[in-house]
C-alpha cells in the first residue's frame, strides 16, 4: 500500500514537473517572439504572400514570397493543373494581373505595379533610399510557377520577370 502511495506521488510530481517544463517552454518561446521585431521585409513578404494566395484560391494555386540573389521571387504552385505551358502560362498572367501588370506587354498600370506599394512604409523617405524607389523594386520581382509534383520530370515549371512579356519553361 504504502508502495502504490509512493508511486502515485511520483507519477504525479513528475506530471507537474512535465507541465511546468511545457508551460515554461511556451513561455520562453513567446517571449522571445514577441520580442524580436519583424522587419519591414519580413512584414512585406507576408503580405505579398498573402496577396498571392488570395488571388490563388479562385486559380487553382497557392504561394508565397521570398528573396533569392537579390530578387523578391513570388513562388506559386498547384498539384491541380494541368503540367503543361499553358496552364503555367495563365498562372503566371493571373499573379502579374493581380499585380495590376499587363502580362502582354509586362508593362504596369501605373508607373509600377499594385505589388510595389506593399513594400511601402509611411514615414520613409524612399527618395532617400531610391530615387526611383518604385519602379526598382517592381524590377526586383521574379516568378517561379511549378504545376504537378517535381522530381519526376512530369511538372511543368515556368519563370518571368513581373515586368517581361517572356516566360520560360522546364519540365522538373
Amino acid at each position: 500500500m504504502k508502495y502504490r502511495a509512493l508511486s502515485a506521488a511520483v507519477g504525479l510530481a513528475a506530471l507537474l514537473v512535465a507541465a511546468n517544463a511545457a508551460t515554461a517552454d511556451a513561455t520562453a518561446i513567446l517571449d522571445h517572439l514577441q520580442n524580436s521585431p519583424a522587419t519591414c521585409l519580413d512584414l512585406s513578404l507576408a503580405r505579398l504572400g498573402e496577396m498571392i494566395d488570395m488571388h490563388g484560391v479562385a486559380g487553382g494555386y497557392g504561394g508565397f514570397a521570398d528573396v533569392e540573389d537579390n530578387d523578391i521571387v513570388i513562388h506559386a504552385y498547384s498539384a491541380t493543373a494541368k503540367p503543361d505551358e499553358a496552364s503555367c502560362k495563365h498562372i503566371v498572367d493571373r499573379i502579374k494581373t493581380a499585380g495590376r501588370v499587363d502580362p502582354k506587354t509586362g508593362d504596369p498600370d501605373d508607373p509600377a505595379s499594385g505589388y510595389t506599394s506593399l513594400f511601402s512604409y509611411p514615414g520613409d523617405d524612399e527618395f532617400k533610399i531610391d530615387r526611383s524607389y518604385a519602379q526598382t523594386v517592381d524590377s526586383m520581382f521574379s516568378i517561379m510557377v511549378a504545376n504537378g509534383e517535381t522530381g519526376d520530370g512530369k511538372a511543368m515549371a515556368c519563370q518571368s520577370r513581373l515586368l517581361s512579356n517572356k516566360i520560360t519553361y522546364q519540365r522538373q
